[in-house]
């Protein structure tokens, strides 16, 4: 009997051994050899979490990661883009899905001109939608907060790269560019501003001008000079991109403009530059952060006038008569006409 008592209790120990060794290789080996991202999206329920990791094969063994949530009281699931490192184990999952431990991204966006043009960008980097950011982005009560409008919102808004994380919120991400933009008004900057007679809002409104006049940043001071001219002599401006916009604005123009008529011109339109002086009301689109340095650092110079290049480059031709500014014009038109691009 005394030796029946302790085979068997060498057997179950032996068994409690085995189960013990099995335990701790399901909770603590590997998950994967590559490293992957699993994205929870707001509001996913348990069986759906564990759908997704069984999907990326992060699901060794259900009955652990049970056990595992169930010992760790972990309840809540923070929604969030996650990393999944090379060697990471089933109980380190956990208590990074546990404490909503996601790990940062680099949200970018430039090239935007319009509100629909940014929340399209974004949309497909975070996990809101662009229905809820330009939700947000036009909400009546936030605009009339921070002073802004529907057009000059666009000011908050500087082309970089950002650090955010992926469930950030529409108004999260909202708050985040406020602070962005009063970030980059340093007290240097502001002094530069006031130097050189403008406000940082007609800072951003100059800095859309030259935007859509050149993405050429090599040129984009230059740019900002001919018109810091035609302001301290009272000429209206006369940028083609003001009544590109109008266009677009009052009559819904989708297409790409390449060629701007002389009925154009007239369209009534305070973003018209060739109808009214000065600079428009608001931005006419969001003006990367190389054409707001050109425009606080515009280079002196005596030109007034300027022409796209006839080789289409997308560089300008500069004048500072009325008489070089025509030739210069008729080459550009006569390229343009040889290309057939008659809008």
């Amino acid at each position: 009997m005394r030796e029946f008592v302790i085979r068997t209790t060498l057997v179950l120990s032996f068994i409690v051994f085995v189960l013990v060794g099995f335990l701790y290789k399901q909770l603590f080996s590997p998950l994967t050899d590559q490293d992957k991202v699993l994205f929870i999206p707001f509001g996913t329920e348990y069986l759906a979490l564990k759908d997704s990791l069984r999907s990326h094969d992060l699901l060794k063994n259900e009955f652990c990661f049970d056990l595992l949530v169930d010992k760790k009281t972990y309840v809540n699931i923070h929604p969030g883009r996650y990393r999944i490192d090379v060697g990471m184990d089933a109980n380190s999952l956990v208590n990074m899905l546990r404490l909503g431990s996601q790990e940062p991204m680099n949200l970018i966006f430039n090239n935007v001109s319009t509100i629909q043009d940014l929340v399209g960008k974004i949309a497909i980097q975070i996990e809101a939608d662009s229905t809820s950011l330009e939700a947000c982005f036009t909400n009546k009560d936030f605009l009339a907060l921070h002073k802004l409008s529907e057009t000059s919102i666009r000011k908050i808004f500087i082309p970089n790269t950002y650090q955010v994380y992926w469930s950030i919120s529409p108004e999260e991400f909202l708050e985040r560019m406020i602070q962005e933009y009063e970030r980059f008004w340093t007290s240097e900057r502001l002094e530069k501003s006031r130097s050189i007679g403008l406000s940082p809002e007609e800072v951003s409104v100059l800095a859309s001008i030259v935007q859509k006049e050149s993405s050429k940043a090599d040129e984009q001071a230059m740019i900002a000079g001919l018109y810091m001219n035609r302001l301290s002599k009272g000429m209206k401006l006369q940028s083609d991109p003001t009544v590109i916009y109008a266009l677009k604005e009052q009559q819904g123009f989708d297409t790409l403009i390449k060629r701007v008529l002389k009925k154009d011109l007239k369209i009534d339109s305070p973003f018209n530059t060739y109808l009214y002086k000065g600079l428009p009301p608001s931005p006419i689109c969001i003006p990367e952060m190389s054409a707001l340095q050109s425009v606080l650092n515009f280079k002196h110079h005596k030109y007034i006038y300027m022409c796209a290049k006839e080789d289409f480059s997308g560089y300008h031709n500069f004048a500072a008569s009325w008489a070089q500014h025509k030739v210069n014009a008729r080459r550009y038109q006569k390229a343009l006409s040889e290309q057939g691009v008659m809008r």
